[in-house]
């Protein structure tokens, strides 16, 4: 019946064709492993949780706590507004009509025309 004897040509496809059956069904017991590991991990993931009591743990309790900046200092509640700011360089009663420099400056310049005009009228 084998009289024939098998040449190298047919020994190499022989190897071949059985690597790569060997190959496709070492893939699948893989692939056949990881999926049933997740089905069962998620299985006892979702049996394994303990329901809290409401009470205990709010919504906003969870939220902030995974918050990079948990140990900071509350901003303040106060408004600020310009009233309630005091300037290192502030004299209120320089600036009170604006400077005192340009205030009599103008009120100099304002005389100075009215007299200008009045001259020049007559």
């Amino acid at each position: 019946m084998f009289e024939k004897p098998i040449s190298r040509q047919d020994w190499i496809i022989i190897i071949s064709v059985a690597a790569a059956v060997y190959i496709l069904l070492h893939i699948l017991i893989t692939f056949t492993c990881v999926v049933c590991c997740r089905r069962m991990s998620t299985k006892k993931a979702l049996n394994t949780k303990k329901p809290t009591p409401e009470k205990e743990i709010s919504p906003n309790q969870i939220f902030y706590e995974s918050l990079p900046f948990k140990g900071f200092k509350q901003p303040p509640s106060q408004v600020i507004n310009r009233d309630s700011c005091v300037y290192a360089d502030f004299d209120y009663a320089d600036y009170a009509d604006g400077p005192l420099s340009y205030n009599t400056t103008s009120k100099m310049q304002v005389i100075h025309k009215k007299t200008e005009n009045e001259e020049k009228e007559q």
